[in-house]
């Protein structure tokens, strides 16, 4: 019997199986691990873990855990938390990756945010005052405005009673200058 040679097919079929063998050996591995406070040891759920120069990343579990598929050894994970200083970390050849982040102090500031600017708390030259949603649902009332008489020191409500009425708000009493009514901002939003 005589085998006939088509070098076309000889070629392809070569090609085929250089291809299967390099896309085995690019394939990545998964690197798990955990990321912690260094202060107390406990995990930090929410951290982001990225594999540097990409988009591709994965968010610690409650515990801390994570677990990401990297693509070989020289890529470079990326931790990072609000409140804590971003960490860097070479993969190598390690499997599992401990991280302890350390708090940013520098980052944690106190600020107000009003329905114009963002101030910090120690530089803000107005009353800033917050009343809660549950402090509202604990006294029940058909009127915003009568559940904040009381809340806030310095804001007077008047209202006649009547149902479907409004109420007046004031600021600082009736006599104060500039006006006295309060600007309120709901969701971020202005409204009068």
């Amino acid at each position: 019997m005589k085998v006939k040679f088509y070098p076309k097919y000889f070629l392809l079929l070569t090609l085929g199986m250089i291809m299967t063998v390099t896309m085995s050996f690019a394939q990545g591995r998964k690197v798990s691990g955990k990321v912690v406070d260094s202060n107390d040891g406990l995990g930090v759920p929410g951290a982001s873990v990225v594999i540097k120069g990409t988009t591709k990343g994965v968010i610690s579990d409650a515990d801390g855990n994570f677990s990401i598929d990297i693509r070989d050894n020289s890529d470079v994970l990326v931790i990072s938390f609000v409140g804590y200083q971003a960490q860097e970390l070479s993969v190598g050849t390690k499997n599992v990756l401990n991280v302890n982040l350390l708090t940013d102090s520098q980052a944690l500031q106190e600020v107000v945010v009003t329905g114009y600017t963002v101030d910090n708390r120690r530089e803000t030259t107005g009353a800033v005052s917050i009343v809660q949603a549950k402090d509202l649902v604990a006294r029940p009332s058909g009127n915003v405005e009568q559940q904040l008489q009381g809340r806030v020191g310095g804001v007077t409500v008047i209202t006649n009673g009547q149902p479907g009425t409004t109420s007046q708000v004031r600021v600082r009493g009736f006599g104060s200058f500039g006006g006295n009514e309060p600007l309120y901002v709901v969701d971020g939003v202005p409204v009068s």
